[in-house]
């Protein structure tokens, strides 16, 4: 449970606020936790394996950490799959056998953190639907036909070029978020090769802290502002009662989302009021996590299923 609760903060809680949080005594610590499920059993006359899921209550959580003025997230991000490009000798690699930049992102441990990074396997497949030339002109079609191919909407294309000043090897790396509404958040990093590292080294801690900087980015850019109580008007067309109900628990299940009230019905389209805690641009993107669009319309917000065929 403690190792639980550990791993619970460093995914919510932005670095900076985690050396603020209070010191959890275990009998706090329990009064968090909703239940504990083992799976995955397996027992021979000598060994007994097993994986523990430890399940926390919600607003227990909430309420501590809201107590200890502690901010967090908790939307989820959708999962991302990476490009990682390398610059090297005026060449371009993706899929090539000598590109360390990806080789490095599959050695990376995995993350239980909002964000799941997916890399590719590098097969036929993934060679004959983009090119490392395509990824760096951001060639739309190409890069949603490899994201569909693992089942994400949304790529991190990732540049890394190799430089050489003064008889020192430097990296250079230019990574951009690209999605459903177009090229988001671009980050820049540099770093210079030493003697004590090796270049292979220096690439699997750049991509440590990239993934790191991302995560931080996104739970500042989620943060739950509980002062923050807001409410707006939606129109949402429907075809049936029972898409509506089950728009209706999507909504619900969003953590910014306070309640969701159907303030007028007609056959064609409902007219939805949201309550929900933070600003509508933080309550947009997280419903575009669960493939819910908000726009702004000319009298009420509309909101609609995003279908990512379309």
């Amino acid at each position: 449970q403690e190792l639980a609760y550990s791993r619970l903060i460093n995914r919510i809680v932005p670095v900076a606020g985690q050396s603020k949080i209070p010191i959890l005594h275990y009998s706090e610590l329990v009064q968090l936790v909703s239940g504990i499920d083992f799976i995955e059993q397996k027992s021979s006359p000598i060994r007994y394996l097993a994986k523990i899921n430890v399940i926390f209550n919600q607003s227990a959580v909430r309420d501590y950490l809201r107590n200890a003025n502690i901010r967090f997230a908790e939307t989820k991000s959708k999962p991302l799959l990476v490009l990682p490009v390398l610059k090297a000798n005026a060449t371009l690699q993706l899929w090539d056998a000598s590109n360390t930049w990806i080789k490095v992102w599959r050695e990376l441990p995995s993350s239980d953190g909002l964000i799941n990074l997916v890399i590719p396997v590098g097969d036929t497949k993934d060679i004959v639907s983009i090119s490392p030339e395509q990824a760096i002109e951001g060639n739309r079609k190409r890069i949603q036909d490899i994201a569909r191919r693992y089942g994400t909407s949304e790529v991190l294309l990732t540049v890394m070029e190799l430089k050489s000043e003064k008889g020192k090897k430097m990296v250079e790396v230019i990574s951009s978020r690209i999605g459903l509404q177009g090229e988001g958040h671009t980050l820049v990093q540099g770093s210079e090769n030493n003697k004590e590292s090796s270049l292979s080294e220096i690439l699997f801690d750049t991509a440590k802290n990239l993934r790191i900087e991302l995560e931080e980015s996104w739970k500042l850019a989620n943060i739950l502002n509980f002062n923050d109580q807001r409410q707006l008007l939606a129109e949402i067309k429907i075809k049936d009662l029972d898409s509506l109900i089950f728009l209706k628990k999507e909504l619900e299940m969003v953590s910014l989302v306070q309640k969701t009230e159907v303030v007028s019905l007609s056959i064609q389209e409902a007219l939805v009021r949201i309550k929900f805690f933070g600003s509508p641009e933080q309550l947009k993107l997280a419903l575009a996590q669960k493939d819910i669009l908000l726009n702004q319309g000319s009298v009420y917000w509309n909101l609609q299923k995003a279908y990512n065929n379309e």
